[in-house]
This record gives structure tokens, sequence and C-alpha cells, in this order.
């Protein structure tokens, strides 16, 4: 029988508890959303103990901690050779360290709720008496938070990840030094709705949004729509395209665009 399923029934130390369990030798592979970035990545496994770990260009015992901090994700081990090992650490210290790390992930979410977030410097920082010293990892991640760079970017380029980026954003957040820029759905999400619409309805995608956007009263050049509106909006697209493509499959895309909603629209 297969080992797979999704991390929202199943989570990362439960898989490694099971695999560990059954000392199966293989690759557990994982794939997720971060932000709005399919990410995926694996887990190696010999005899039951993790040896190794890939998620982007993450070191491997920080890309096996930060498996930890998926809410959900599909996943699914193969019996294989895995390569030789990276890891040292044993299954209870990674998922001692993975249940501490998903801990403290829950509280930068209350800060940073998705890694869309775009954050610019504040001009004059009242700090009053305190002097605020910096780490090296803090001075990279301020350089690049110039009203543009989403965290999934600094993310990426610092190379630092996305758990340590967050980590050090929420720190600079509680210091005053940096703030959330207002998010301008006009830059970020209807341009998101116009290309996942167009993929799977064609140049008619264009049209039909713009339809869906008249009739809840939403200029989509402007920046002033409710999150009410656009979910009106969405609702009202998903009934205008049900003859074009049938009932389910406007279901599936008007469930797509919500949760992209919710995501951009969490961070304003």
């Amino acid at each position: 029988m297969a080992l797979e399923g999704n991390l929202r029934d199943l989570s990362i130390a439960d898989l490694i508890q099971l695999v560990d369990l059954s000392k199966k030798t293989g690759a557990t592979h994982i794939q997720a959303l971060q932000g709005d970035e399919s990410v995926e990545g694996y887990l190696y496994f010999r005899d039951g103990r993790i040896t190794g770990a890939t998620l982007g260009n993450l070191e491997p015992l920080e890309a096996a901690l930060t498996f930890f901090t998926f809410h959900e994700g599909q996943f699914r081990f193969y019996e294989q050779t895995p390569p030789p090992p990276t890891i040292t650490s044993s299954n209870e210290m990674i998922i001692m360290e993975g249940i501490d790390r998903q801990d403290r992930w829950a509280e930068i979410e209350k800060y940073v709720p998705n890694t869309n977030v775009v954050l610019r410097l504040v001009q004059n920082p009242d700090t009053g008496s305190r002097d605020i010293n910096l780490a090296a990892d803090e001075w990279r991640v301020l350089t690049m938070i110039n009203g543009k760079n989403s965290v999934a970017l600094i993310a990426e380029r610092t190379g630092l990840g996305w758990f340590r980026s967050c980590e050090i954003v929420v720190n600079l957040l509680r210091n005053g030094l940096i703030e959330k820029k207002e998010v301008n759905l006009a830059e970020s999400l209807f341009p998101q709705f116009e290309e996942m619409a167009r993929g799977a309805l064609g140049n008619s995608a264009s049209v039909l949004l713009s339809e869906a956007y008249r009739r809840v009263g939403i200029e989509p050049t402007a920046n002033n729509a409710t999150n009410e509106q656009v979910h009106a909006a969405i609702s009202a697209f998903e009934e205008s395209i049900r003859l074009l493509v049938g009932r389910p499959n406007a279901g599936q895309l008007a469930d797509k665009l919500r949760e992209r909603a919710v995501r951009i629209l969490g961070s304003r």
C-alpha cells in the first residue's frame, strides 16, 4: 500500500514516525504552497532514519525543519536508494526542533500572514532611548526592504530561507524600523486573477472578468475594492462561466481564485 496523502491529515512528525516504525528506505516527495509559489522537496530515509532533505536552496537540515511549517501539501513516499547522507541528527531531535519551529511559525504568521507581504522602511522610526543593534543577517534583510520586494523574494535573494527571513521581519516590525505596505490590488491580485483565468478559458477570460468586476462595482485599475467586493466578483465570474466549462470546472477555478484572494487580502 502506497504511503501518500496530505499533510493536513498526516503531519510531518507523524509521517516521520510512520516511516521510522516501518524501517522504510526511500524518499518522500512533498509539494506545498509557500505564499503564491508552489514548492517541492524531498525527505530522504534509510531504514526509517532521516538522512537528508532538499527544498530550494536551503541547507539539508533547514529544509527538513521547514517542512514542519507547511499546514498542508501533498506527499508520496517512493522506495528507492537515497543519496549519500547529509543529515546526522536523529529523528527525535528533528521532530522536537520541528515542532518548536511549528509553534514559532504560528506566532510569525500573526505578523506576516503570507510571504506576499511587501514591506517598506519607516521614514522616522521612533526607537525612544533604545539602542537597536542589528546582526549581519538582519542587515541583509533590511537592505532588501524597499516597498517593492515581497518577503518571499527577500527570502530567496538573501538565501536565509522563509523561516529565518520571516523571523527577522517580525523583529524589525516590532522594533518599528519597517512597516507593511498597503496591498495594491491593481498591481497584485487582479493581474493574477487574469493569468489564472486565461489559463483555463483563453482570451475570453479578460472579458468575463471585466463583466464580473462591473457587476459588483469594481474598477480593476483602481485600488479601492473591498474584500467583500472581491469575493462577490469571484462569485459573479463563477456564475458566468458555468455554461462554458460546466459547474464542476467553474467551481474549481473559482475556489482557486478565492484561495489566491485570501492570501493577498490577508496581508492588508
